[in-house]
């Protein structure tokens, strides 16, 4: 079991989830990702799905901090609008970057919680959490759809 830490920007802490998500790699078929995405129960629910690429990734002192163009939105939140082609901050917290494996210039499918995003008054702009509820799947490019090769 691994220890819960905070996840700190500015001077605002949110606790970080208990275990950290894994990324799903090549055993997911399109109808549990489906599912997944339409997810509406009284104890989970996807508020967004978005198609992202990591263009910078850093380490700050409590969390790893990973920037995403948001290539395309394919689940709106409620009230992070209007996205597609702007940058967004995501963090997670230090312990979880092995074996969260998001690597710069490749893009995901993320799906989570509002839950997972907070406005972040300074910036003017929302930050997302990705805690143990996020959903994190690599996004193949066109050629390694071609080939069948993938991450």
């Amino acid at each position: 079991m691994q220890k819960v830490q905070a996840i700190c920007t500015n001077d605002e802490c949110k606790c970080a989830e208990g275990y950290c998500r894994i990324q799903l790699k090549n055993n997911v078929n399109n109808d549990e990702r489906s599912a997944k995405a339409c997810e509406s129960t009284l104890t989970s629910k996807m508020d967004f799905v978005y198609k992202a690429r990591v263009v910078n990734f850093a380490q700050g002192s409590s969390t790893n901090i990973y920037t995403m163009s948001i290539v395309q939105v394919i689940k709106e939140g409620s009230f992070d609008v209007n996205l597609e082609g702007k940058l967004r901050t995501f963090h997670s917290s230090l312990m979880c970057r092995n074996v969260l494996d998001l690597r710069l210039d490749k893009t995901y499918l993320i799906m989570g919680t509002s839950n997972d995003i907070r406005r972040d008054d300074q910036s003017e702009s929302y930050q997302y959490t990705i805690g143990e509820k996020t959903w994190i799947e690599y996004w193949p490019t066109g050629a390694e759809c071609q080939t069948g090769k993938t991450q």
